[in-house]
């Protein structure tokens, strides 16, 4: 090693190289002064813009809320811009008339060292006229989310006005406002919720306006799947002797019947058995009412019915006996006599199942039927001898005549206070 040190070749190697490590050395910094001394170009993105206008009585569509923005300028400089991000973006519409506008987005703070391209340069704006108004909010909701057999009854919005502002020509584009009531599946009791009002368009676009109040208070009424149907009298067992029931008669014409809908379907009137064997003289009795098969309550579990009942006759003992020929020939002078029954139900003969029918007139179907004959005869009739009915095999979607039939004694002559009935057939 020594003798390497002495020789001159030697020590000439190593000083060309170190003069060759000392000449890249330079070069490299030189190359980084450059970079960062020299022009860098970069990009500012989502850069947001403000507008400047009357906003108490205009609305300006078409601004972008961001924007890009290139810049090119010293390195120094254009880092700064990007760490201080002290420049700003406006639109300036102050001076402007309403209507369609071409203007360019306007830059502040940005250094004089920098050059500045805005992403887009012009953009289209429209400026229009403020206005408020009032409007009705319907209040929706799925009523999938229901329990079976439970529908809504109603409901109630509390405010159920609420204004909107927006540009003119945006409210007068409304064409809904709703308040859409959401909760979770199986819903069996009414409830109150607040739900958010939302305006639409009448393509069902959601407008972009401002809603005061944002939301409302909705009542949701639930209730069990209910149909109303009438009362129909139905003498039940046989009166005593000498006891005439001329007819039955009730204040509560309806009833409201709840449960399945396929169930309430079969039901076009309720038709209550009244035990005519224990009546002996006009007056009111209280009818217990039987819930049938398949309904699962009812509005009314009584009724008052009020019988017209002809007594027995007193017997007293005559005070002289009149001859037997006389006797006969009283009885057997027939005496004409008439006898009404009020409010016997039509029934509806041959339907098919897939078809429900409604009476339009008479009046649920009910009519008043006279009977005339001799006393003797009128005696052993009750209400329970007469059948009315209507053959509907041919019966078509909508409304209907056919001509009332009659199964009762003929022994006697009828009349009967309409001669057909009009019902209005629909799909069940």
């Amino acid at each position: 090693m020594d003798r390497m040190m002495d020789s001159p070749w030697f020590l000439r190697i190593i000083a060309l190289t170190l003069a060759v490590l000392l000449f890249v050395s330079v070069k490299t910094g030189e190359g980084t002064s450059s970079s960062t001394s020299g022009t860098q170009i970069d990009v500012l993105r989502d850069v947001p813009v403000e507008v400047y206008y009357d906003d108490e009585n205009s609305v300006v569509t078409g601004v972008p809320e961001t924007v890009t923005v290139n810049i090119e300028g010293p390195t120094q400089v254009v880092l700064s811009a990007k760490m201080m991000k002290d420049y700003k973006l406006f639109i300036d519409l102050r001076k402007l008339t309403y209507g369609e506008h071409r203007v360019a987005i306007s830059s502040e703070n940005f250094s004089d060292k920098l050059k500045v391209r805005i992403d887009p340069v012009y953009v289209d704006v429209n400026i229009e006229e403020k206005i408020s108004k009032e409007f009705r909010v319907d209040p929706e909701m799925n009523e999938g989310l229901l329990a079976e057999n439970y529908i809504v009854k109603s409901y109630e919005v509390e405010p159920k006005m609420v204004t909107i502002t927006g540009a003119k020509s945006i409210i007068n584009s409304i064409g809904y406002v709703k308040a859409t009531i959401v909760g979770d599946p199986g819903i069996t009791k009414s409830f109150d919720k607040e739900a958010s009002v939302r305006v639409l368009d009448r393509d069902l676009n959601k407008l972009d306006v401002i809603v005061d109040p944002k939301q409302v208070q909705v009542k949701v009424n639930i209730e069990e799947h209910s149909k109303e149907v009438p009362i129909v009298l139905r003498q039940k067992g046989s009166p005593k002797q000498d006891v005439t029931i001329n007819g039955l008669t009730t204040n509560v014409e309806t009833i409201r019947l709840f449960g399945p809908r396929n169930i309430l379907d079969r039901f076009n009137q309720l038709t209550v058995d009244v035990d005519i064997s224990k009546l002996e003289k006009s007056g009111d009795l209280d009818v217990k009412l039987a819930i049938p098969d398949g309904v699962t309550r009812m509005s009314l579990d009584k009724i008052k019915v009020t019988a017209d009942v002809t007594p027995a006759p007193v017997t007293e003992p005559p005070a002289e006996s009149p001859p037997a020929e006389e006797e006969t020939k009283e009885e057997s002078v027939p005496t004409d006599s008439e006898k009404s029954f009020e409010q016997v139900a039509v029934e509806v003969r041959g339907l098919s199942d897939e078809l429900a029918s409604d009476f339009k007139t008479p009046t649920n179907g009910l009519v008043t039927v006279t009977a005339k004959g001799t006393r003797e005869e009128l005696d052993k009739i009750n209400k329970s001898n007469i059948a009315l009915y209507v053959e509907a095999q041919n019966a078509k979607v909508g409304e209907n005549t056919f001509p009332i039939k009659m199964d009762a004694p003929t022994d006697v002559q009828w009349e009967m206070s309409a001669s057909e009935v009009k019902i209005t057939v629909k799909e069940a």
